[in-house]
Formats: C-alpha cells, sequence, structure tokens
C-alpha cells in the first residue's frame, strides 16, 4: 500500500524539481551535445522502419536524434514543462515523425511489443525502483528488440557510492541513487535482457557549473563544495575530484548499455 503511495509523491517531487530547472537542464551542454547523442543512436544501430520509445525523455534532445534514424519516435516524460520545450524545439526543426508524450515510467502508457528500439539516459538514477522501470521498458519492446540504458554508474565500493549520492541529493533531491554496474547487470539477468555491449567513459564538468542543473540553495550549495573539496585528498566520492586552473571539476563514469530483448 505504502509503495502504490509513495510512487505519485514521487512523481510531484520530479515534476516541481524539473519544472523549477526545465531551462537551466534543458540548457546543459551535457544534455544536447549533437554528437553524443547521434553515437547512442548509431550504437543501438536504429533502422529506417524502426519505431523507437524514448523514456524519461526530458527536453527530448536524444528523441530527436533519434527521429533522423527512424520510422517513427515517441519520448515520454512526466514533466509537462520539459516536454513543452521538446515539443517547441521539433517544431524548430521541423521534425514530423516524433511525437511526445505525458508518462509514468513505472507505468507506461503503451501496448506490449510496440516498439522495435526502447531508450533511456540519464534517468535510472532518479527512479527509486529501477527494475520496475525495466520491466516496463522490456514489455514494450518486440521480441528481438534492442534497448539502450545509459547512465553514470555508482562507485563498486559502497562507501564511496553513498557519499556521491549524498553530493548529488544536496543538488537535486529527486536523485534517488546511481546504481553501480553490477548492479545494472543484476536487473538486466532479472529482466532476461542480453547485454550485447557495455562502452564505460566519462563526463566531466566544473563544480560550480553543474550545480546549476540541480539549483541548490545557498547552504546546500556550500556543502556541495564542502564534501567535493573533502573528496580531493582521498577521493572518497569515487568521483575523481581535482582542482585545475584554481577550479573544482570531477567525472561522472557513465555507460551506454546495449540491450536485447531475446526473440525473434
Amino acid at each position: 500500500m505504502h509503495h502504490d503511495t509513495a510512487v505519485p509523491d514521487r512523481l510531484d517531487d520530479i515534476r516541481r524539481q524539473f519544472t523549477r530547472q526545465a531551462d537551466a537542464y534543458t540548457e546543459m551542454p551535457q544534455t544536447k551535445d549533437a554528437a553524443v547523442l547521434d553515437g547512442l543512436v548509431r550504437f543501438v544501430g536504429t533502422g529506417a522502419g524502426d519505431r523507437v520509445l524514448d523514456v524519461a525523455c526530458g527536453p527530448g534532445f536524444l528523441t530527436m536524434a533519434f527521429a533522423s534514424h527512424a520510422k517513427e519516435v515517441v519520448g515520454v516524460d512526466a514533466t509537462q514543462a520539459l516536454l513543452q520545450r521538446a515539443r517547441s524545439e521539433a517544431e524548430r526543426r521541423g521534425i514530423h515523425n516524433v511525437r511526445f508524450e505525458t508518462g509514468d515510467a513505472t507505468v507506461l502508457p503503451f501496448a506490449d511489443a510496440a516498439f522495435d528500439v526502447v531508450s533511456c539516459r540519464a534517468a535510472f538514477h532518479h527512479f527509486p525502483d529501477p527494475e520496475r522501470v525495466l520491466g516496463e521498458m522490456r514489455r514494450v519492446a518486440r521480441p528481438g528488440a534492442r534497448l539502450l540504458v545509459a547512465d553514470m554508474l555508482g562507485a563498486d565500493d559502497p562507501a564511496k557510492a553513498a557519499y556521491h549520492d549524498g553530493i548529488e541529493r544536496l543538488c537535486d533531491p529527486t536523485h534517488a541513487r546511481a546504481l553501480p554496474a553490477a548492479e545494472f547487470e543484476r536487473l538486466f539477468v532479472a529482466a532476461s535482457l542480453d547485454v550485447l555491449a557495455k562502452p564505460i567513459g566519462t563526463m566531466d564538468y566544473e563544480v560550480e557549473a553543474w550545480m546549476t542543473h540541480g539549483g541548490p540553495p545557498p547552504e546546500a550549495a556550500a556543502e556541495i563544495r564542502r564534501r567535493f573539496e573533502a573528496s580531493l585528498a582521498t577521493d572518497r566520492s569515487g568521483l575523481s575530484v581535482r582542482r585545475e586552473d584554481g577550479r573544482l571539476r570531477f567525472s561522472h563514469r557513465v555507460v551506454a548499455f546495449l540491450l536485447a530483448r531475446p526473440g525473434a
């Protein structure tokens, strides 16, 4: 019973945060890096006849990148403010084979086996129940479909992972948890999804610029700086914190899991 009431509350929190921060999030270079987005679309092997679903699509930059390679693309997100930006950007670009719909990733409003490709980028760390979201992604994927799950990674060391999550939550309270690679792998096994590839890279940030996406109040921002500083000497956060040109910088380890739903 508690679970069912907690999820809508959680969604409301996410809507509030991303409505408040819609412009800042949309304008982050990492959100809309065209080369990265096109690389992900090619990595999935998207074909001209494919129907694609982009889950938790936010301002829709990955959704629109799929549109130039696929037959039809649907982006789904819980936050109207982000969907509005996605719709107006798609219109501005003259993209006609994409549409954006309101929906909850834990109960996707689509039929079983409706899509050839199902993607989710930079969102799993917001899901309190990632297993449920992955189950929904699998459900709407046809047998033989490809799935993309791309996100930051949590550290394998639980103490470092907890320290990292604490920093993320100070910046954006809707951060649930950055999953370690081994945990993602367990989720995929449990969901009967085959891992085809899993390249790992890094995404580099300057602390002050990074904080703009979450818009933390001054006292939280001060605590974030303090925690990053405390991670300089011993990498307590697992985020490779360093000082360059007098500025605090860090790196997220990021992964793109290419998955297949077994079957023809």
